[in-house]
């Protein structure tokens, strides 16, 4: 319950569900959620160690507040765990772990031309986060939920292209192609772009929509 609860606040999250800048409560939270307050409790203190919600005493919670030197240290800590993943996961990956990320991949494509956003998001990171398990860096899994959450702050609420959708489609086979060649070189060339223009669309998007904001507070 735990476990589905964390997953849940980082989806509404992701989907702009909880405004940044309100405070909530974990009632508030579990109510509007649907879920009850116990793993509501729990999700939000593994946020909080997470850096996605901060604890205001006395008054709730809300979430985090991420500046561009903060960006700027997601990107490089993003970049860093998957380029250990994918080097380790170039040197072992057998004939059945690629099938099983080509198959995740599938689902992207089967969605259609234009998958939802929350769909792309859900099979973008069930293909990172299958490869760690894969490499069995269990630890660094953990980190890389972590960081993910942090991205989903950055665009919570926004719209990131549909042509990102497919390119992000483009950039996954790509890697996996320089997985089953066991060409590191490529493998790591094309994890690390990839991250670098996801979290560079995540950002966009923000700007977009923080724009209009900032002006409609200073009219």
């Amino acid at each position: 319950m735990a476990q589905q609860g964390y997953d849940t606040i980082r989806r509404a999250i992701r989907d702009g569900k909880i405004p940044r800048g309100q405070l909530f409560s974990e009632s508030s939270l579990a109510e509007s959620l649907g879920v009850s307050r116990t793993p509501v409790r729990e999700a939000l203190l593994n946020l909080f160690r997470d850096g996605v919600v901060e604890i205001v005493p006395k008054r709730g919670y809300r979430l985090a507040e991420l500046d561009e030197a903060a960006i700027s240290e997601i990107r490089l800590l993003r970049v860093a765990l998957e380029q250990l993943v994918v080097g380790r996961l170039c040197k072992t990956a057998t004939p059945t772990d690629i099938r099983e990320l080509r198959k995740i991949l599938k689902g992207a494509i089967s969605a259609g031309k234009d998958p939802s956003q929350a769909d792309m998001y859900s099979i973008d990171e069930a293909f990172h986060i299958r490869m760690a398990e894969m490499t069995g860096l269990l630890q660094i899994r953990r980190e890389l939920l972590s960081v993910r959450g942090k991205m989903y702050l950055i665009a919570s609420g926004t719209e990131v292209a549909p042509r990102r959708n497919e390119s992000v489609i483009r950039e996954h086979q790509a890697l996996v192609d320089a997985l089953e060649r066991h060409d590191c070189k490529s493998a790591r060339r094309a994890i690390t772009e990839h991250v670098e223009r996801s979290i560079d669309a995540f950002a966009l998007a923000r700007v977009q929509v923080e724009g209009p904001r900032r002006l409609d507070r200073l009219s």
